[in-house]
């Protein structure tokens, strides 16, 4: 055999295995090279490992990266297929190792391991969102699904709070309030479950936890302390404490957020002890060490517990008039139908109608006072507790820099809220999106107080760059704004 036959064997078969070494992107030979587990976070959807069998639609969907003593693991999102990092023989390449056939049912899930044994939660796909619990059987290498107590939402998106508890095999998510039937009709066709919830993972379990106060949380590492995420703060779930970082800690980690090899999301983020680290797919990675001496108690809870047994909510309330305004109205009817049975003369029906309408306890009151008309109305306290809890803390915050503004005649930049919202060193495309969800949701929030389809949160295009916008409260509604922030 000539020199060229081998030489053109050996780029064929030898150079093949060491592009893959090459290939792997350094953060991902960190954490490979790391012992025991580690949770790993993406918010990336580049195709960050080569894959060959992978079709091309899923490349660009995004992965959950898996780390624990046996190896490390990557789950492209939507396919339910498992791929493992073999290293062996001085190499890096992925091997497929289940057999998984149906897939798009769970885009955006989380996956996850706990003793050996491979899960993965909720998903998008073929017009629905689910909440299921599914297992890897090692057996017949597919999935099954677990048995659970209820049946509770989860999206991948700014909200998607999620707590993976390794120690006590639990997951703790902020449940989405939707049905679990999107194509529905009548959106209330099914109950709505919503707020902080915590899965036993083993036991199949669901308990309500209450309401997180703050949604708005990106989780990039899990600390010893709890959990950081990208607006500098970290997340304290077993004290229910929201703390922030030290203005040192705090500036070393603007530094790398705002990197130019960060334009886009991180394919990996995770600590290792106490040790942050943050990479992209083809440059070397960044690491920071965080102590627990760098944390600050802000005094905010995470979230609200429920509130005692006994203690109706909004809903229930509501149940328990109806019920007492019908109990009310079938006695009044009865008084009337025995007065007409009995013939009485006219004053004698106008004494008896009289008597029972004066009997009627003081809730009748108040249903007058909502039939009455609009300008007959008294004005609303809006700084009562119900209206200071419907807005979260980056909306609230928010809200109160736009008023403080407008009260001065000044319209607010885009620059200026991307600063008060913290986005100021993200992509033009999160800056957007972040921008546009909270402004959204503001006004969704205040038109259930205004009853109006004008916003309160406007916005004009700049005398100065008509492709740019600047954004005030209208008028007519400062006074409400100036009430809800508290001013007054």
């Amino acid at each position: 055999m000539s020199k060229r036959c081998l030489f053109l064997l050996f780029f064929i078969f030898g150079y093949g295995p060491f592009s893959l070494g090459q290939g792997i992107p350094p953060i991902l030979k960190k954490l490979s090279s790391s012992k025991g587990t580690v949770l790993v976070y993406s918010q990336s959807k580049q195709s960050l490992v080569d894959l060959s069998d992978l079709p091309a639609n899923f490349s660009t969907e995004g992965y959950n990266l898996v780390k624990d003593s046996s190896g490390l693991y990557v789950f492209p999102q939507g396919t339910g297929r498992i791929y493992q990092l073999d290293i062996s023989q001085g190499r890096y390449r992925w091997q497929r190792i289940d057999d998984t056939y149906y897939s798009g049912y769970n885009f955006n899930s989380i996956g996850f391991r706990l003793d050996s044994v491979f899960y993965s939660f909720g998903g998008q796909g073929f017009w629905n969102t689910n909440g299921t619990l599914r297992s890897y059987n090692v057996f017949s290498r597919q999935w099954d699904a677990i048995q659970l107590s209820e049946n509770i939402h989860w999206r991948k998106n700014k909200d998607g709070f999620f707590f993976l508890d390794t120690a006590n095999k639990t997951l703790t998510l902020n449940a989405i309030p939707t049905p679990s039937h999107e194509m529905l009709k009548n959106g209330n066709a099914e109950q709505r479950k919503e707020g902080l919830y915590r899965l036993d993972v083993n036991a199949g379990n669901w308990t309500r936890m209450g309401r997180m106060s703050d949604t708005a949380h990106i989780i990039v590492a899990t600390l010893p302390w709890g959990l950081l995420d990208d607006n500098f703060g970290v997340l304290d779930l077993v004290n229910n404490r929201y703390c922030k970082l030290s203005n040192q800690i705090r500036s070393k980690i603007n530094a790398i957020f705002s990197s130019n090899k960060y334009a886009d999301p991180a394919i990996a983020s995770f600590a290792i002890d106490s040790v942050f680290y943050m990479g992209n797919q083809f440059q070397p990675y960044d690491s920071l060490v965080i102590s627990q001496a760098d944390l600050i108690d802000t005094g905010i809870p995470i979230y609200t517990p429920l509130e005692p047994p006994g203690l109706l909510d909004d809903v229930e309330a509501e149940s328990f008039l109806l019920v007492i305004l019908g109990f009310l109205s079938s006695f009044l009817g009865l008084l009337l139908y025995k007065a007409k049975k009995a013939q009485p003369t006219p004053a004698a029906v106008e004494t008896v109608y009289t008597s029972a309408v004066e009997s009627l306890p003081a809730p009748n009151d108040s249903l007058k006072a909502v039939a009455a008309p609009e300008s007959e109305k008294h004005p609303i306290s809006f700084r009562s507790t119900r209206i200071l809890e419907l807005l979260e803390e980056r909306e609230r915050l928010l809200l109160e820099f736009l008023f403080n503004h407008s009260a001065d005649e000044r319209l607010t930049s885009i620059d200026e809220i991307n600063k008060v919202i913290g986005v100021q060193h993200r992509s033009v495309e999160i800056q957007k999106r972040m921008r546009s969800d909270l402004i959204g949701s503001i006004n969704q929030k205040l038109s259930i107080i205004t009853r109006d389809k004008k916003p309160v949160v406007d916005k004009q295009r700049s005398e100065f760059d008509r492709r740019s916008f600047e954004y005030f409260i209208h008028p007519p509604y400062m006074e409400l704004v100036d009430k809800i922030i508290g001013k007054k």
